[in-house]
């Protein structure tokens, strides 16, 4: 009778331990299904996580696009690696036969594909904020409040300043969805990294700041247009300073006006503003625009030179006078020539 039993007892072990082995069979079988990819192409597709996507929302959208078979899945290898929260935004390119820790993997990385942004020379900070909303990157408003913020202007020393004259024009890459606080952060950090310690000693050389220095860098920035002219036009911006004589720089004055598309008047040249320097002896207040590295170098080695005076004759060149009267025959000459 205890044989029975015991034979009975080992029969139903038996039949409880093949279950269990079945389901787990069955479970790992079904997982095995769930991470592979829903097809065997190779097609490449862009996919999209935009800035602040859950793990939810990313795993919904990567089964509505057919890259995985289960939202679950993709959630549940997400939060045993407890990468929820560092799953990168940006645009990737996935191929459809990639497997589903492949994908999660990428995310993690941040393997996303970058975007160009092209910051020419001369740009004031308005400027830019519109040239950020063209472009498709974000609203021209964004841009703004961001280069008032306090934390960066703090960050980088421009403390009751601005950052006019200090995003530094060059071509930029970032992941699309970047935001205009970390695009002004990158811009910033630019300036930072090329303004070296030569410049601070070539500007104290020079009896300059650091901010003096951008500002006329701006100045020449604006005058200039042939890059051989810029330590030429700095020499008779620098002329002018050691002799404490006006600068008398249009582009100052039409930073002061807002940046009219339209010639000077000489009622404009009359406006009550510090930035104007027909007015005000000196720099300007702060820079005018974002200038290159090629006219903050000529604002820290200008050209060695007698001129105090220049004039535009055509095709972005200059002609340079020592005194006023070699200056306003000049212009007599172009006047003459353009009748």
């Amino acid at each position: 009778m205890r044989s029975t039993q015991k034979r009975r007892v080992i029969k139903i072990s038996l039949l409880a331990f093949c279950g269990i082995s079945v389901l787990c069979l069955v479970a790992l079988s079904v997982a095995a299904f769930l991470v592979l990819p829903p097809t065997s192409s190779k097609e490449r597709v862009n996919f999209e996580v935009p800035v602040g996507s859950s793990s939810q929302t990313i795993a919904k959208r990567l089964v509505e696009q057919n890259l995985i078979r289960s939202e679950y899945a993709f959630r549940l290898i997400v939060k045993h690696r407890g990468t929820g929260k560092r799953l990168h935004a940006g645009t990737y390119t996935l191929q459809r036969n990639m497997k589903l820790w492949h994908i999660v993997d990428e995310f993690e990385n941040g393997q996303v594909n970058l975007v160009s942004w092209t910051v020419p020379e001369g740009l004031t900070v308005s400027s830019i904020a519109d040239l950020w909303e063209t472009t498709g990157y974000g609203t021209a408003a964004a841009f703004r409040e961001a280069t008032e913020s306090e934390r960066l202007l703090t960050q980088f020393g421009l403390q009751n300043t601005s950052v006019e004259g200090y995003l530094f024009p060059n071509t930029y890459k970032f992941a699309k969805g970047t935001t205009a606080d970390q695009a002004v952060e990158m811009m910033l950090k630019a300036f930072k990294q090329r303004w070296t310690e030569t410049f601070d000693e070539a500007a104290r050389n020079l009896g300059l700041t650091q901010h003096e220095v951008v500002t006329l860098a701006s100045v020449i920035e604006k005058e200039a247009q042939v890059k051989s002219e810029r330590p030429r036009i700095a020499s008779v911006f620098h002329n002018r300073l050691k002799e404490k004589w006006r600068l008398q720089a249009d582009p100052t004055v039409l930073y002061a006006l807002g940046n009219p598309k339209r010639l000077l008047t000489k009622t404009d040249l009359r406006v009550d503003s510090p930035y104007n320097t027909y007015r005000h002896r000196g720099l300007p207040p702060g820079p005018i625009a974002s200038p290159g590295i090629d006219s903050i170098k000529a604002a820290l080695r200008p050209e060695k030179t007698d001129y105090f005076y220049f004039v535009a004759i055509g095709e972005g060149k200059h002609h340079f006078s020592k005194t006023l009267s070699e200056h306003n025959r000049m212009i007599r000459k172009i006047r003459r020539a353009s009748q």
